[in-house]
This record gives C-alpha cells, sequence and structure tokens, in this order.
C-alpha cells in the first residue's frame, strides 16, 4: 500500500488528468460539432449597420443548428476583393459575400438594373421589386448559370452619393474628375453618363487611391463613407442619390446543396430576418452619419438631380436593359 502522502499525490493527479481530458474531449466535441461553416466576408467596417446585421445572422444561424453550422465573419476585404470571393464560390468554396446586382449582372444580365442611375425613386421601391416574382425569376437563374445561391436580397445599404473635394452642382462639374466606381459595367457606365472619369477600384483601397490622387472622388451610401472615414480626406458630400443600394448573401450553390434542407431553410429563414433588421438599422444610422459627418466640417448639399438623371437616360438601353428596365417600372407602379 501507498504512503497516505503519495496516495493523496496520486489521487490528485489523476483527478487533474481526467478533468483535463474533459475539457478536451468537451473543446473537440464542439469543434465536430460544427459540420459545416461559411466564411462571410464583406467589404464593410464592423461599425457598418449591415455587418452588425452579419452578426445578427451567424448568431441565429448557429442557435437554430444547434451550431452544427458555424459563421465566420471576416470584415473590411480581409478575404479579398469581392470579384475574387465570387468565384471562390463559383468553384464550390464555403465563402459567403454580401452583393449588388451590378457584380451579379455578368451571370444574369437583367440584374444590373437594379444600380441602374435614377430608376428607382426610393427605397421603398427597390424593396418592392426584389419581393416581387419577377426578381425571383431572375435570381433563381443563378444556380445554373453561375453556381450561385442567394439566400436573401433584402440587406438595404443606403442611398449612393458623390463624395468630393469640390462642389458639384451639376454633370459639367464632374467633367475630368477620376471617381472610383465600383467594378461592374453598370455602375462604370452611371459614372461616365454623371460626367465623370470613372476609375474601377476595390472599395478596401478608396482611402489610399483618394489620399494619393489616384481618384479624386467616389460615391458611396453614408454609412460606408463614415465607416471608411473618407470625411478625413473629402470636403463635399453630394446627395445625388443616383442609385439605391440592394443586396444580398451570395453562396456557393455546390456548398449550399450539400446542406441538409432544414440547414438550407434556416440559412435562408435568418438571412431574411437579419436583412430586414440591418436594413431599418442602415436607414436611421445613415442619417446620423451625415449629421455626423457634418459636424467634421464636410458640406453636405442637396442638388438637383434632373440634370444627372436626363444625362443618364439612355443608359438601360445602351445597356441592352429596355426590357428590364419596363418590368421594373411595371412592377414598382403595380
Amino acid at each position: 500500500m501507498l504512503p497516505t502522502k503519495t496516495f493523496n499525490a496520486v489521487k490528485t493527479l489523476l483527478k487533474t488528468s481526467l478533468i483535463a481530458t474533459g475539457v478536451s474531449f468537451a473543446l473537440a466535441s464542439n469543434v465536430l460539432a460544427a459540420e459545416y461553416s461559411l466564411n462571410l466576408s464583406t467589404s464593410l467596417t464592423p461599425n457598418d449597420p449591415s455587418y452588425q446585421g452579419f452578426e445578427a445572422f451567424k448568431k441565429g444561424v448557429e442557435q437554430a443548428t444547434d451550431h452544427h453550422v458555424e459563421i465566420k465573419l471576416f470584415p473590411s476585404g480581409q478575404l479579398g476583393a469581392d470579384n475574387d470571393i465570387l468565384q471562390y464560390a463559383q468553384a464550390g468554396s464555403n465563402v459567403g459575400i454580401i452583393v449588388d446586382g451590378a457584380r451579379l449582372a455578368q451571370f444574369v444580365p437583367q440584374l444590373g438594373v437594379l444600380t441602374a442611375p435614377f430608376l428607382f425613386p426610393s427605397y421603398a421601391s427597390i424593396k418592392k421589386f426584389v419581393g416581387s416574382p419577377v426578381f425571383h425569376q431572375w435570381i433563381g437563374e443563378l444556380p445554373k448559370k453561375a453556381n450561385l445561391n442567394v439566400l436573401s436580397f433584402n440587406w438595404f445599404q443606403g442611398a449612393r452619393m458623390l463624395v468630393t473635394k469640390k462642389p458639384i452642382k451639376s454633370p459639367a462639374d464632374l467633367h475630368g474628375v477620376r471617381v472610383r466606381a465600383l467594378e461592374a459595367p453598370m455602375t462604370i457606365k452611371t459614372i461616365s453618363c454623371m460626367g465623370g472619369s470613372p476609375t474601377p477600384l476595390a472599395w478596401s483601397e478608396i482611402y489610399s487611391s483618394m489620399q494619393t490622387g489616384v481618384v479624386d472622388a467616389a460615391e458611396a451610401q453614408p454609412t460606408a463613407i463614415y465607416g471608411s472615414k473618407l470625411y478625413e480626406i473629402s470636403k463635399y458630400i453630394t446627395k445625388t442619390r443616383h442609385f439605391y443600394l440592394e443586396t444580398g448573401i451570395v453562396v456557393s450553390h455546390k456548398w449550399f446543396a450539400s446542406l441538409p434542407d432544414k440547414y438550407q431553410q434556416i440559412l435562408i429563414d435568418q438571412s431574411e430576418k437579419a436583412g430586414e433588421s440591418a436594413s431599418q438599422a442602415t436607414i436611421k444610422i445613415g442619417l446620423k452619419r451625415l449629421a455626423q459627418m457634418q459636424q467634421k466640417g464636410v458640406v453636405i448639399e442637396s442638388v438637383n438631380t434632373k440634370p444627372f438623371a436626363k444625362a443618364c437616360a439612355n443608359v438601360v438601353n445602351q445597356m441592352g436593359l429596355t426590357k428590364a428596365a419596363q418590368d421594373v417600372e411595371r412592377v414598382i407602379h403595380s
């Protein structure tokens, strides 16, 4: 028999070992519990209301699937440029991205009208359209044409405005101004028809590009302007509202199809729920951000948009989207 002191020491060692083994087992169980994972990418910063919506989406999905589906969030373009992430998703990777219609138009051309200049008169009008059978028919083509799935397309990010170093009153004021454009034909065409010289760049490059003179201006929604601190290097924000940025969460169709049906529905439901909440927050916080930037010395100006709209009147026709624009008009005025 072991001496009492030695026995107690061995007993303590065994107990400690068992506890450690139990903790290790619990950790291993948690790792194994996440049978599926999705890496969700965005160029937005963590202080953006849409990103806060992603956090709600993550929490909702993980709770509803009992942590069998894990959502990992990557803000500020950490995983790469948006177009690159789309390619990864097409290839079947477990990545997702918040994306606009202009980028998806390369697969389904009609989706380009979502960012057509001055086509939608308000957020309410574009919200109505993305809830229509016409729109759902369009996005229903993405799995076959691009190996992509839309979880929801109700993530409103705000009205796009010009961010410049000089006042902008008319299209003539944009002549010779290099304006950062989203890397898609429709948004490039929009900057051009409004009078500017479009320069395609990833959003993550915008601050340094404006600071160093690679571009002179940008166009974005208030929450993104604030989140990227463009108010530090720009003096004017002009409320052109040339389009209302409605976006959606897009994932690989191959990855999505690998999920059990019940998990697929949870992803859709939680994305819709979080998107609606984030959209309402965006509207409220967007107004607050404009006021905050004004307090920091930025001049926030309204402008007569009719000359800009007139200059861009033929864009949808030039882009071959006359029928798509007619579908939009029919739905929003029905």
